[in-house]
């Protein structure tokens, strides 16, 4: 992290500086104060790190932020009136301090995805960074920008939300030179009520672009391309499709795919040349996500070999898109998150895996769906019935995808309130040389069924 005065802090944040600090790290938590930190205390809805200023101090924090304006501490202090928003603008001020060009990134499906092509794209000619883990809120977001430094040429910034109003609140602080949005969805329909809704809240992440920015937009999105004229910046599209997409992809029986430059006007690729790519990970919803990161390694100025390499270089792994062999099963372990449309994309890919064998969807709830809930996990049932030959459902909506698969023709769907019985009644009927998919939302724990049916220890 670069240098900063805590007066700098205090413009940045529109607050107040008593006393004055060099500093050079900044910090939320009291249990870890690097050299010349700033701590920052963030207020939940159940605590109040405040009251954790004195352990901070302690533990050697060179000044501290506070919105209690009647309190006194022992190092400099810079009072604002709420340190969520101070954490904000400070991570503004500070990107706007260390220059070089942010990408955010967000969507429904396949934002995280996104970023992680977009980092191995750019990080072929960049100095790059980006968004670590799931960082992508309101606290992650703005801390990632504080990871920059003035040797950071590109910043690859995830931002998720739940909510309006959240992309509004970081995009301000990111700044992106750059604004992909990857699709719109059905997740946090429950908070946003409607396609619609999901789609305005999305598109927050454009006011916050710099001047002279670029939207690059999935034309394969209706609620997406419909608005591409009335954006008032730069618009790029990219779409499997759409073909009146600036760049689209042809995909061949080898898994690799052809990337075609429609309308796109670049430096380093002429409108109607192309060029070959490849990803280790299957499903033509990733080439998708290819595209994006190609639109804008292409603003960028990278070559189409550079782009390429970046796409092949790119490493799914944990409990992301991971496909690999244990036990003699091929096994899709897919747990860290769900939505329609991610159930949909990924029992494509079942529906590809294992010719010889059977193909097993086992699928946990998906969350925050609202009045939605139903009709989204029948939708997914369906879409099982489609690509495998059963279905074992788990969670408080396994009944209504189970009835979604049954409606689509499979007899081999069952629901289970209990990860162990699930897991024993698959290792009876599942046989090497199967192919399972494990997905579902993030409080499913669908990692949980699996490591069971695996014989694995699991934490409870």
């Amino acid at each position: 992290m670069e240098r900063f005065t805590l007066a700098q802090a205090a413009a940045w944040t529109k607050g107040e500086a008593k006393g004055e600090a060099v500093l050079s790290a900044v910090t939320t938590d009291s249990r870890q104060i690097p050299e010349n930190a700033l701590f920052l205390p963030l207020r939940g809805e159940r605590f109040d790190a405040h009251d954790f200023i004195g352990k901070a101090v302690g533990g050697g924090a060179a000044a501290v932020v506070s919105h209690r304006a009647n309190e006194d501490y022992p190092v400099p202090a810079l009072y604002v009136e709420n340190t969520a928003q101070a954490l904000l603008d400070l991570a503004g001020g500070y990107r706007a301090l260390c220059g070089g060009k942010v990408i955010g990134v967000t969507g429904s499906v396949g934002k995280t995805t996104t970023k992680e092509l977009l980092y191995a794209v750019a990080a072929q000619k960049f100095r790059a960074q980006k968004t670590e883990g799931n960082l992508n809120n309101e606290i992650g977001l703005p801390l990632t920008l504080l990871r920059m430094t003035r040797e950071t040429e590109v910043m690859v910034a995830e931002m998720g939300m739940n909510h309006f109003g959240e992309i509004s609140r970081m995009t301000a602080a990111a700044r992106p030179d750059l604004a992909v949005i990857t699709n719109i969805g059905t997740s946090h329909i429950e908070y946003l009520g409607s396609r619609e809704g999901i789609c305005r809240a999305k598109l927050e992440i454009l006011e916050g672009l710099r001047e002279g920015g670029t939207a690059v937009l999935c034309g394969d999105e209706p609620l997406l391309w419909d608005k591409r004229d009335t954006l008032g910046c730069r618009v790029v599209t990219y779409g499997l499709e759409n073909p009146a997409c600036d760049l689209t992809a042809h995909l061949h029986n080898d898994g690799t795919f052809d990337i075609v430059n429609n309308s796109l006007q670049a430096d380093t690729l002429s409108v109607g040349a192309g060029f070959t790519a490849k990803l280790s990970i299957p499903g033509a919803h990733n080439v998708l996500n290819a595209l994006a990161a190609a639109a804008v390694g292409l603003l960028l100025g990278e070559t189409p070999a550079q782009i390429a390499a970046g796409l092949a270089s790119y490493q799914a792994s944990g409990m992301r898109q991971n496909i690999y062999e244990q036990n003699g099963y091929e096994i899709y372990a897919d747990c860290y998150n769900a939505s329609p449309d991610a159930m949909e994309a990924t029992l494509a890919v079942l529906g590809t895996m294992s010719p010889g064998g059977r193909r097993f969807a086992v699928l946990g709830s998906m969350l925050e769906l609202g009045a939605y809930a139903d009709e989204g996990h029948r939708r997914a049932g369906r879409a099982a019935a489609q690509y495998a030959d059963a279905l074992y459902a788990y969670g408080p909506d396994a009944a209504a995808m189970v009835a979604g698969a049954r409606a689509g023709g499979m007899e081999h769907a069952w629901a289970f309130d209990d990860q162990a019985a699930l897991a024993a009644a698959l290792q009876q009927d599942a046989k090497k040389g199967d192919a399972l998919l494990f997905k579902g939302s993030r409080g499913m724990r669908m990692e949980r069924a699996l490591a069971l049916f695996l014989g694995e220890d699991v934490e409870e």
